[in-house]
């Protein structure tokens, strides 16, 4: 006499995987119904027959002619916002180079907080992070690959936001600048600077 305990452990691993393979095809094996174009045999007639595109009712010349107006008044005016978008350009740009999340609630507060002076033109603000003694880091902020700080930063909110607050002084400081040095250079009224 076998239990069907013993069945199970010596048949089931392989008798489970072959109904789950034949159940899916069993079940696909429905009623067939014939395709909707098959004419069946005591079917009326469908009511409306589709009709073939190029005998459909044509356009009148007026008609058409009215069409091929709006067609190119349609594309001309595609064409003429085409100019205005090209023109678009991003001028300045903030990269989040941070790991921890120090780093990154120091330039969230600097991204916040930080506006660009008028005219400042393009640059690229770089905020990195290197890691320094027990839970302080290192942060660097360079603006067009120049360095301009690196201070140390501790697990203290305050200490951040002063952090962040000083790191947006010395940035707009410095694109002021820049912006001052580009516009004496263009006007043709740089002194040369007098270093020994």
């Amino acid at each position: 006499m076998i239990y069907s305990a013993d069945f199970w452990r010596r048949w089931g691993c392989w008798l489970l995987p072959c109904l789950l393979l034949l159940a899916p095809a069993a079940l696909a094996q429905g009623v067939r119904q014939p395709p909707a174009r098959v004419k069946q045999q005591g079917s009326p007639a469908p009511a409306q027959a589709p009709t073939n595109e190029s005998k459909a009712n044509p356009l009148t010349p007026k008609q058409l002619e009215e069409a091929l107006r709006l067609l190119l008044q349609v594309t001309a005016d595609s064409t003429n916002t085409g100019k205005f978008q090209r023109g678009f350009e991003v001028d300045g740009l903030i990269v989040d180079e941070t790991i921890t999340k120090l780093g990154r609630d120091f330039y969230s507060l600097f991204f916040n907080t930080f506006e660009a002076p008028a005219g400042s033109g393009d640059y690229v603000v770089t905020i990195t992070e290197k890691p320094a003694r027990s839970t302080s880091i290192l942060v660097t902020v360079a603006v067009n690959n120049t360095d301009l700080l690196e201070m140390p930063l501790q697990p203290n909110e305050e200490y951040i936001e002063a952090a962040a607050s000083e790191a947006v002084g010395t940035v707009t400081q410095h694109l002021i600048e820049n912006n001052r040095l580009g516009n004496e250079l263009e006007q043709g009224n740089s002194q040369p600077l007098e270093v020994y």
